[in-house]
């Protein structure tokens, strides 16, 4: 169960919507980063990129999670 859990919530939330969410909002705004650099596999400046960069995923990947959630939740019981 907690293997599943795991799989959602660091593959699905995480991964795929948070650093999806960042790297099409860089790209539009002309900033444009790589994936790998978004999910911290890249040192740019120091090691502290290895830990920002996952925790800006995680929160931002929460927060599309949420608005999805609630838009899906909003046009079936509209």
């Amino acid at each position: 169960m907690d293997f599943l859990i795991e799989l959602i919530f660091r593959g699905l939330i995480v991964n795929f919507l948070g650093v999806s969410t960042r790297y099409y909002f860089f790209k539009l705004i002309g900033k444009p980063k790589s994936i790998k650099y978004l999910s911290g596999e890249i040192i740019k400046k120091d090691s502290t990129d290895l830990v920002q960069q996952p925790i800006f995923n995680i929160v931002i990947g929460l927060i599309v999670f949420c608005v999805i959630s609630f838009s899906i939740a909003y046009m079936v019981f509209n």
